[in-house]
Order: C-alpha cells, then sequence, then structure tokens
C-alpha cells in the first residue's frame, strides 16, 4: 500500500485539552524540559488558548478545554533514563516508575496537572547495543 508513495508521516503531536494554558506550558517548560514554540490568544488581551511545546522532535499541542477526557501520548526517548533524571530533578509528577517492561520497553509515566499521559520509552535493544 506505501508502494510508490512520495511521503512518509514523521512526527505526530497529540493536542493535550487543558484547563490552564499558562498552568500547563510552565508545567512542560519548568518541569519536563520542554521549550516553548508557540503561543495564542483568541483575543489581543484574553488569556492563552493554545500553546505548542516542543523537546527535540516531539512537540505536544495544549488546547484550552473544559472537557473532562483526556490524551495519551508515548514519545520514543534516546537515553530514557537520564531523560527520567532529568525530569524528576525538575519535580514532574511520575506516575509509574522507570521499569523495563515485559514488551521490552524501558520506560516511565508522567501525569501532566490535567491528567493528560505521557509515556516516555526506550527500546531494551537500543539499551544493550552500547553496554558492550
Amino acid at each position: 500500500m506505501t508502494e510508490g508513495r512520495a511521503f512518509s508521516l514523521e512526527v505526530v503531536a497529540p493536542v493535550f485539552p487543558v484547563a490552564d494554558v499558562v498552568a500547563a506550558r510552565d508545567y512542560y517548560t519548568g518541569c519536563l524540559g520542554f521549550d516553548l514554540a508557540f503561543e495564542w490568544s483568541d483575543t489581543d488581551d484574553g488569556p492563552l488558548s493554545y500553546a505548542i511545546v516542543r523537546h527535540g522532535s516531539c512537540q505536544l499541542h495544549l488546547s484550552a478545554s473544559t472537557a473532562e477526557s483526556r490524551a495519551v501520548a508515548y514519545v520514543f526517548v534516546n537515553g530514557v533514563e537520564a531523560y527520567h533524571d532529568a525530569v524528576q530533578r525538575g519535580g514532574g509528577q511520575i506516575t509509574c516508575p522507570l521499569e523495563t517492561q515485559p514488551w521490552d520497553m524501558r520506560e516511565f509515566e508522567v501525569t501532566d496537572p490535567d491528567g493528560n499521559r505521557l509515556v516516555f520509552g526506550e527500546h531494551v535493544s537500543r539499551l544493550t547495543e552500547g553496554a558492550d
């Protein structure tokens, strides 16, 4: 089905519904080490309604919402243990500890202040390749 196509999907950028875009932006930039890439207000003097945070090629879009539903994003990481340590030092809310899972991923989970979940993982084979 992909034969002859001149394109490939490179990055997914989930949109997380958040109650307070400023608080969410500050959590991602302050605790999880993301950089601010974009901000938007619906009016010149209104509150932020949208923001994009970025860490390398990973982007998360934060959208003001009163919805009850929450999102989950799986982020593949190179150096998951070092990132876990940085998130821990930054005060990130780690809800599942760094562990090697039966599906051959070393991963941990973070929940943001709005209940959106991010799972950061690295293939175990990548971890063992550099161990020799």
